[in-house]
């Protein structure tokens, strides 16, 4: 058996509160991290920090980018259980993204479609809720349409929830019991 992590979030950027206004939801972010400590998250996002507008496939770090710029990030973690064979699964759909990061555009008119509740999806772009359902579909069960999967779907899930708070908080005290 393996573990990974699935984070949802909240910062203090204009457009996350304005998804907060819109979703009435806590948190309008997703990651997925296949480390304990959730110091390295892979999901969509803004590439350039202070541009909302050019987004793509991340990889997030709680002491760099948007994370570091919002260190009052709320979270909530959940740690998810799967089998050495779905972890291979996960795991081979995050090197494609790896491999070729760029090739990876983030879909701004996705959001548009989501909050209409109408299914659109095209070839290499995600957000973070349809990137995050892709690595785990079939593997979670999730009985929606992967581009219509919104973060909060996650807390309608039985998954184990294991921290809620401030993200930053959390990343730290695990990296230092792991030196300890």
């Amino acid at each position: 058996m393996k573990e990974i992590n699935i984070v949802l979030t909240q910062t203090n950027t204009i457009i996350s509160k304005t998804l907060k206004r819109l979703s009435k939801k806590p948190y309008n972010h997703i990651s997925i991290s296949l480390s304990d400590d959730c110091s390295t998250m892979y999901s969509f996002g803004r590439k350039i920090i202070w541009f909302p507008l050019v987004g793509g496939f991340v990889k997030e770090e709680v002491n760099e980018g948007i994370f570091k710029m919002y260190p009052e990030t709320k979270c909530k973690i959940y740690k998810l259980a799967i089998t050495d064979e779905e972890y291979e699964t996960v795991l081979e759909r995050l090197n494609n993204f790896l491999q070729d990061p760029n090739k990876f555009k983030y879909s701004f008119l996705n959001l548009f479609f989501m909050y209409l509740n109408v299914p659109f999806s095209r070839e290499n772009h995600y957000v973070c809720s349809t990137f995050v359902a892709y690595l785990l579909w079939g593997i979670v069960p999730i009985k929606k349409e992967i581009s219509l999967v919104v973060p909060d779907d996650y807390n309608n899930l039985k998954l184990e929830a294991v921290y809620e708070g401030e993200l930053k908080s959390y990343v730290n005290s695990k990296v230092a019991c792991n030196n300890i």
